[in-house]
C-alpha cells in the first residue's frame, strides 16, 4: 500500500513533460500557403550574378514584365528577396531596365525617371536618383581610367534625350549630355575608351537614320558623331535587334521588315556589314535574336539566333578588332521546334548554351565542337513540350574538357524552370501572375457511388436488393488488400501529420471540407486549377484563350455548377471546362455580337438554368421569356454607370422596373449585393438583459457607392433591388477619389472604407459629439427593424409584406426603412478590397477580410470589434459587458494577430474569395491579384469543433491502455475483496 501511495504522489510529476510539450508551435505556414511570384522573366533583364566579389555562388536576378525585381536562389528556386518598382502591375506601360557590373555588390534598375541601386545580397535600397522623362537605356559599365559607373538614357518632353553618368556607389551625377535635336534616343553603349549615345533621326521620305554620338567617358563632352544610312530598314525601335554595351567591340544590329537582311555596325566606325539571311526551310522567320558577351574582357564574338514556327538555328560571328571586320565563324544546325541560346563568359572565354525540348548542348565561341551534351530528363516541364521562350545560363569548368551548365529557361507558358546538366532542379509558376477571376469548386465525394448503390437497393424488392448488396460487397473485397497495406502508413501519418506526395494523392473530398479546387483565370488567357487542401498545388493549367500582346483577358465571372466551370468573358465569350481534368467542354468566342456585354444565369420554372444576355448598356437581350418565372428581377449596370432593375411581369417581356441615376457630377463607383452564400443563424441580437433587437434581414439589399471628383464627395445608398426604393443614404465630404474606396454588405450590416475629412459621430444621448481626424476611415453600419428591443417595427403587426412596395406599410404609409447604427474608425492603412468569412450555417461570427496594399498584407478584423453599438464616451454597463461590448475608440489599430499572412509580404492582392467548410468554425480564404496568390483557413472564434495540433493522441492512447491494464489488474482484486467481505459478513 505504501508503494501504491508513493506511485500516486509521483504520477502527476510524470505528466509535467507532457504538459510542457502541449504548448505547440503556431500553425502559421502550415494551414496557409503563399505563391510568392515575380512575373514572367524578361530576356534582357534576367541574368546570373555574384552578389559580391568574395562570393563563390551566384544568384539569379530578374526584372519581370510586371516590373517586380527579385533574386532567386539557383539551388532550390526559393525567393531570396524582391522589390516592386511600380504601384500596380496591371496595364504596365513603362519599360524596365536592370543591369549589374561584374564583381559589384549592387544591381541597378531604371523605370521611368527613377534609377535605383539595390544591395545584391539582401535587396536593400542603396541609393536612388530621380529625374524626368522615361528611361530608354541603362548599363553598368567599366571603362579605362574611370572604373565602374552607371550610364542611363532618359527621353524627356519634345524628344529631348539626356545621357547621364551616375556614380555606382552613391548615385551622384558625374556628367550630363543633352540632345535637343528632336531625335528619338534608344540606346547607350561603351567601349574601353568611349561612350556612345544612340538615337533615331527621321529621314526625309520614310524610315529613320541612326545617329551615333561619341562622348568622353570622363567629361561627357561630344568627341564625334556619325550617321548610319538605315532609313530603308529601320521603321521603328522594333527594328533594332541589339545594342552591345560594355564590351571590347560594342555592336549595333538591325534588320528590315521582311527579315531578309541583317545589318551590323561596330560602334565607332562608319562601316556597315550586310548579312543576307538564308532560310532553307519553308517557314518564315519569326524573329532574330543576337547574343553577345557584355564584359569588357570577353572575346569579340557573337551569335545570331533565327527562329521560325517549327525550327531554329544559329550563326556565330567573329570581330577582327584591328581591321574592324566581321566574319562568320561557323553555323549551328537547324533543329525542329523552338529553342533558346544564351551567352556565358569565363575570363576571356565565351560559351554559347543551346536549350531545346530534348537536350542541352554547350559550344565555345571559337569552334563549333560540342563541349558537352545533356539530354533533358522526362520529368522536366520543358521535355513535356511546354516550349521554350528564352533562357540564361551559367557555365562552370570542372577540369579539362569537363563543364557543368545550369540554365534558367522561361517557357512559353511564362513559367520558369532551372535545368542543371539536363536534370530539372526546380520549377516556378510565374505564368500564373495576373489572376483576374477565381472561384471555388467542390471535389466529388468518396461515398457518392455508395449513395447511388443504396438508392438503387432502396427501390428494389427484398431479393433483388439482397443480391445487389452481396455483389457490391464482393466487388469491394478487391480493395481490401490495398487498404490493409496502407493501414500502417495511415495510422503513422495520423500521429506524425505527414502527408503523401502531392502527385500521388487522388482528388477526393476530405472529411472536414478543407480540400477544394480553386479555378483561376489570368489576364494572359491561362486557366489553372489549384488544390486548396495541398498548399495550392497546381492540378492542371493550360492556355484557354489566345490574347494578343498588349491586351488582357476580360473575365466577368467564373460560374461553377457541379464539375463544370464556365468562364464568362466580354462580348458573350464563354468557356466550359471540367474542374477535375481541365478538359474543354464548350467554347464560344467573344465579339460575335458587338453590343453584347455579358450574360447572367437565372433559374427557370423547371429548376434548370437559363442564360440571359446583357447588352453593353445594361439592357437584357431579346430572348424568349416564357420559362422565366414571374417576379424574376435582374440588376444591371450600364457603361454610363446607371444601375437599373429589370423584372418579369405576368405574360410580359422583361421590362425596366426602376433606375438609379447618380447626382450631377457624380459617377457610380460600385454596386454590391449580399454574397450568394450568406446564411442567417439568428433573427435577432440577444442583449445582455435578455431582450432582443431584431435584425433587418432583406435578401434584396443593394449597396451603391458614388463619388464626385469635382465636389470631392462620396454618396452611400442602400436600395431594395426589387422595388428600387432607397432605404438609407449618407454623404461624405472632402473625399479623395484617387485613394482606394471599397465596400461590402452582408446579413444586416455593411461597411465601407475611404479617405475623407473629419466627420462627427453623435453620441447615444444626442447631446455631445466626438470629432475624428482626417485620414483613412472604416465605417460600419448595422440595420435593425426598430431601435427598441423586442419591437419588430411597422412590420410587427402587418399581415403581409410586398417586396415591390417595401416602403409603404399598411398603417398609414409609415416608412419601413431600417433603423441604422453607424460608427467610424480611423485606420492606419488604406483598404483596397473587402470580403467576409463564410461558414456553413452562419452561426460563427463573421470576420471582415481587408486587403492592405501599402502593407502588402491581408487582415481579418473580428466582427465584434466593429460592432456599431459600442458605447461612445462612457464605459459599458454590466449588461453591455455581458453582451461583449466595450468602450468605443475612434482609432482602430490593426492587431498583429489579425494579419493572416503573418510576416510574409503578399504583393498585388486585389480580390478575396471565401468558401465554407464542413466545420462551422472554419472558413477557407483565397486572395489573388496581379502578382501573388495566398490561401489560408480562418476560424474567427477558434476551432471549437475540431482537435488542434496540441492534442496528444499518443497520450490519449496511452491513457486508455493504462486504464485497460489497470482495470484488468485491479478487477480480480476488487472482486476477491468483495467476495471476502460477503463471507465475513
Amino acid at each position: 500500500m505504501r508503494t501504491l501511495a508513493l506511485f500516486l504522489r509521483l504520477f502527476p510529476l510524470c505528466l509535467l513533460p507532457t504538459l510542457t510539450l502541449a504548448v505547440y508551435a503556431d500553425e502559421a505556414y502550415h494551414t496557409d500557403y503563399h505563391h510568392a511570384l515575380l512575373g514572367v522573366p524578361q530576356s534582357p533583364t534576367t541574368f546570373f550574378h555574384r552578389p559580391s566579389a568574395a562570393s563563390k555562388a551566384s544568384l539569379l536576378y530578374t526584372l519581370s514584365e510586371r516590373l517586380v525585381l527579385g533574386a532567386v536562389n539557383p539551388k532550390d528556386g526559393t525567393l531570396v528577396w524582391r522589390q516592386r518598382l511600380v504601384d500596380s502591375g496591371r496595364n504596365v506601360t513603362s519599360q524596365g531596365f536592370l543591369s549589374a557590373g561584374d564583381g559589384e555588390n549592387v544591381v541597378v534598375s531604371a523605370v521611368d525617371g527613377l534609377v535605383r541601386a539595390w544591395d545584391a545580397a539582401e535587396g536593400r535600397l542603396v541609393w536612388e536618383w530621380s529625374g524626368q522623362g522615361r528611361a530608354k537605356a541603362l548599363e553598368v559599365v567599366e571603362m579605362e581610367g574611370v572604373g565602374k559607373d552607371v550610364l542611363v538614357i532618359h527621353e524627356e518632353e519634345s524628344h529631348v534625350g539626356v545621357a547621364r553618368r551616375l556614380s555606382a556607389s552613391a548615385g551622384d551625377v558625374k556628367w550630363e549630355f543633352r540632345d535637343e535635336s528632336g531625335d528619338v534616343p534608344f540606346g547607350v553603349a561603351s567601349s574601353p575608351s568611349s561612350v556612345y549615345y544612340l538615337s533615331m533621326h527621321s529621314a526625309l521620305l520614310k524610315g529613320f537614320k541612326i545617329r551615333v554620338i561619341a562622348l568622353s567617358p570622363v567629361t561627357g563632352e561630344e568627341t564625334g558623331q556619325n550617321t548610319l544610312s538605315s532609313e530603308s530598314d529601320v521603321s521603328s525601335e522594333d527594328s533594332i535587334l541589339f545594342v552591345g554595351a560594355n564590351s571590347a567591340a560594342p555592336l549595333l544590329v538591325w534588320t528590315d521588315k521582311t527579315i531578309k537582311v541583317l545589318k551590323i555596325n561596330v560602334l565607332g566606325s562608319k562601316h556597315i556589314t550586310t548579312v543576307n539571311v538564308v532560310n532553307d526551310g519553308a517557314d518564315e522567320i519569326e524573329k532574330i535574336i543576337v547574343h553577345a558577351p557584355r564584359t569588357i574582357k570577353a572575346q569579340p564574338h557573337f551569335l545570331v539566333h533565327y527562329q521560325t514556327a517549327k525550327s531554329h538555328w544559329a550563326e556565330v560571328y567573329h570581330i577582327d578588332l584591328s581591321a574592324g571586320s566581321i566574319a562568320k565563324a561557323y553555323n549551328l544546325p537547324r533543329i525542329r521546334g523552338r529553342g533558346a541560346f544564351s551567352t556565358s563568359t569565363e575570363y576571356a572565354n565565351v560559351f554559347f548554351t543551346r536549350n531545346t525540348e530534348d537536350e542541352v548542348s554547350l559550344v565555345a565561341s571559337v569552334s563549333h565542337g560540342i563541349l558537352g551534351r545533356w539530354p533533358v530528363q522526362p520529368q522536366s516541364y520543358l521535355a513535356n513540350h511546354k516550349g521554350i521562350s528564352h533562357a540564361v545560363s551559367e557555365v562552370v569548368s570542372k577540369g579539362e574538357n569537363m563543364y557543368a551548365v545550369r540554365s534558367a529557361a522561361t517557357l512559353t507558358t511564362g513559367d520558369w524552370e532551372l535545368i542543371r546538366n539536363g536534370e530539372p532542379v526546380w520549377f516556378r509558376t510565374e505564368g500564373l501572375t495576373g489572376v483576374v477571376a477565381a472561384a471555388w469548386a467542390e471535389l466529388p465525394k468518396e461515398a457518392q457511388g455508395l449513395a447511388q448503390d443504396l438508392a438503387v437497393e432502396g427501390h428494389q424488392n427484398v431479393f433483388a436488393a439482397y443480391e445487389h448488396r452481396v455483389r457490391r460487397h464482393a466487388r469491394d473485397l478487391q480493395h481490401l488488400p490495398a487498404w490493409l497495406q496502407s493501414l500502417p502508413t495511415r495510422v503513422m501519418a495520423s500521429f506524425s501529420g505527414a502527408q503523401p506526395p502531392l502527385q500521388e494523392q487522388e482528388l477526393d473530398r476530405d472529411g472536414f471540407g478543407f480540400r477544394k479546387i480553386i479555378i483561376a483565370a489570368t489576364e494572359h488567357g491561362r486557366l489553372v486549377a489549384l488544390d486548396a487542401g495541398r498548399q495550392g498545388y497546381p492540378i492542371w493549367s493550360f492556355q484557354a484563350m489566345e490574347i494578343p500582346r498588349g491586351q488582357t483577358w476580360d473575365v466577368h465571372e467564373i460560374e461553377i455548377h457541379e464539375r463544370i466551370a464556365t468562364i464568362k468573358g466580354a462580348g458573350g465569350q464563354y468557356l466550359s471546362v471540367d474542374t477535375l481534368t481541365g478538359n474543354v467542354l464548350q467554347v464560344q468566342p467573344g465579339g460575335t455580337v458587338e453590343s453584347l456585354g455579358t450574360s447572367i444565369t437565372v433559374q427557370d420554372e423547371s429548376g434548370g438554368k437559363l442564360i440571359i444576355p446583357i447588352d453593353a448598356n445594361g439592357s437584357p437581350g431579346d430572348i424568349s421569356v416564357q420559362n422565366v418565372p414571374k417576379g424574376t428581377t435582374i440588376v444591371t449596370q450600364g457603361q454610363d454607370g446607371t444601375v437599373r432593375g429589370w423584372t418579369k411581369a405576368m405574360n410580359a417581356k422583361i421590362q425596366m422596373a426602376w433606375e438609379f441615376v447618380p447626382m450631377s457630377g457624380e459617377r457610380v463607383l460600385g454596386a454590391k449585393r449580399r454574397p450568394a452564400h450568406d446564411p442567417v443563424a439568428s433573427l435577432g441580437k440577444v442583449l445582455g438583459d435578455r431582450n432582443v433587437l431584431y435584425k433587418y434581414l432583406n435578401p434584396n439589399l443593394l449597396l451603391i457607392t458614388t463619388v464626385g471628383a469635382a465636389t470631392s464627395t462620396m454618396g452611400v445608398y442602400l436600395l431594395d433591388s426589387i422595388s428600387g426604393d432607397v432605404l438609407y443614404t449618407t454623404t461624405h465630404f472632402g473625399v479623395d477619389p484617387s485613394r482606394p474606396i471599397t465596400s461590402i454588405i452582408s446579413e444586416n450590416w455593411f461597411a465601407y472604407s475611404l479617405f475623407c475629412d473629419p466627420i462627427t459621430l453623435e453620441v447615444q444621448d444626442g447631446k455631445s459629439s466626438m470629432p475624428l481626424p482626417k485620414g483613412h476611415q472604416l465605417i460600419v453600419s448595422e440595420l435593425f427593424e426598430s431601435p427598441f428591443p423586442n419591437d419588430r417595427g411597422s412590420l410587427g403587426s402587418a399581415s403581409n409584406y410586398s417586396a415591390l412596395h417595401p416602403a409603404a406599410s399598411e398603417n398609414g404609409g409609415v416608412a419601413e426603412t431600417p433603423h441604422v447604427n453607424s460608427q467610424a474608425f480611423v485606420i492606419p492603412s488604406p483598404i483596397s478590397h473587402m470580403s467576409i468569412t463564410s461558414t456553413l450555417q452562419g452561426i460563427t461570427p463573421r470576420s471582415l477580410l481587408c486587403v492592405l496594399p501599402s502593407l502588402h498584407s491581408l487582415i481579418a478584423i473580428p466582427r465584434q470589434i466593429l460592432d456599431p453599438r459600442r458605447p461612445v464616451g462612457r464605459d459599458p454597463t454590466a449588461a453591455e459587458m455581458e453582451e461583449g461590448l466595450f468602450k468605443y475608440n475612434p482609432v482602430l489599430e490593426f492587431d498583429p494577430k489579425w494579419f493572416l499572412n503573418h510576416k510574409r509580404e503578399v504583393l498585388g492582392l486585389e480580390q478575396v474569395i471565401t468558401s465554407p467548410t464542413l466545420l462551422e468554425s472554419t472558413s477557407l480564404v483565397f486572395a489573388f491579384g496581379d502578382v501573388d496568390m495566398f490561401g489560408t483557413k480562418v476560424a474567427p472564434i477558434g476551432g471549437f469543433d475540431m482537435l488542434g495540433k496540441g492534442f496528444n493522441k499518443l497520450q490519449l492512447i496511452g491513457t486508455v491502455v493504462a486504464l485497460a491494464i489497470g482495470t484488468g489488474v485491479l478487477g480480480p482484486m476488487v472482486r476477491k475483496k468483495q467476495i471476502d467481505g460477503r463471507w465475513k459478513a
